[in-house]
């Protein structure tokens, strides 16, 4: 299985060729380290939820960076379970 996210704008149709719909992946980044007692608390405790707008990479007369840089809309991060649901 090849794992991979995507971040396409929308692709208007152009004469024959028919257009894409825009597709911006979520994922589930991790806010740093969290000791072992709060992650087995809860399933998704230290991460956050994102969309990848954008996957960019910096000029070389900007920066000798040179991995893949992404730009992420954050999504509210989660909050205590519910203690009836468990959600």
């Amino acid at each position: 299985m090849q794992r991979r996210i995507r971040a396409t704008p929308e692709r208007l149709s152009s004469g024959c060729k028919p257009g894409c719909p825009a597709q911006f992946d979520m994922v589930l980044i991790s806010d740093g380290p969290h000791p072992v007692c709060l992650r087995t608390l809860h399933a998704v405790a230290g991460l956050r939820v994102a969309q990848v707008r954008a996957i960019f990479t910096l000029p070389f007369q900007f920066s000798t960076y040179t991995r893949a840089l992404t730009y992420i809309k954050w999504f509210t991060p989660f909050r205590t379970p519910d203690p009836s649901s468990g959600m």
